[in-house]
This record gives C-alpha cells, structure tokens and sequence, in this order.
C-alpha cells in the first residue's frame, strides 16, 4: 500500500491522539497499550510504501515515540508519581525493543540507500531517544 506523505502523518497523528484520549480517561490501559502503540507508529513508518528516505523514517519514528511519551507524561490520568514514572519508562523500553529491531530491518532492507546511510539512520535512532531520555525524564512528575 503506497501512502502519500501527508496521509502517512495524518495516519500516525490520529493514532497519537486516539492513544492521548484513552490515556486520559481511561488511565490504566492507555499506559499498558504504549508498547503496542509504539510497535504500530513504527510499523506504519518502516514498512508502508512511502517516498521517505530511511533517515526520515528513523527520525519520524523518533519523532512520535517521544510525542507519545510525552503525552503519556503530561495528559495521562492519575497521580504522577516516582513509582508511576517507573512504570511509564518501562512500557517505553518494552516498546522501544520491537521498534529499534523493526527499524534494523528497515534499513537492511532498504536498496535506495548506502550502508553508510543505514548506519546513520540507526545511530541518529539511537542517539534521538538518548537526548529524549535525558531532555525530558522527569517530566510531569509531581513531588509531594
């Protein structure tokens, strides 16, 4: 299936914000569903037919995990806690597993590119989740 660029994003923003609501009002399960939804938003980039360049792709997946993450963060219901945070880091981990070996398969099998652009592709994955993690690791936490 061969998607345009603007439905592909389009695509991947109603996931987001399906994924938002849930989390909102039904708090448990939109945390829980984060691994599955960070499986989907990749799959959607990596293997749909469309003209980005597996850099773009490794960054647009960067890109919706770190908004997801975010959104868990800042608008899921419940008390936002050390413990809560733990748990949110966890599924991100979990998600993130499937995710970095769906986009390793992505890049091998991507013939438009140059080993050194897959490499790259990877490594910038790699490097965009580290500055997330770092950037944006205790927010939404609320202390007591």
């Amino acid at each position: 299936m061969k998607l345009q660029k603007i439905n592909l994003i389009g695509i991947l923003i109603v996931l987001l914000l399906i994924r938002a609501f849930v989390g909102r009002f039904f708090p448990p399960v939109g945390l829980l569903a984060s691994p599955f939804v960070i499986s989907i938003l990749t799959a959607i980039i990596i293997f749909t037919q469309n003209d980005f360049n597996i850099i773009t792709k490794s960054v647009l997946t960067y890109l919706f995990i770190g908004l997801n993450d975010v959104g868990i963060k800042l608008f899921s219901g419940g008390v936002h806690d050390s413990e809560g945070l733990g748990w949110v880091h966890l599924l991100l981990f979990i998600g993130l597993v499937p995710s970095f070996i769906m986009l390793l398969v992505g890049a091998v099998g991507d013939k438009t590119s140059t080993n050194w652009t897959k490499v790259l592709s990877v490594l910038l994955f790699m490097l965009l989740i580290f500055i997330h993690l770092e950037l944006f690791s205790i927010l939404g936490l609320q202390e007591s």
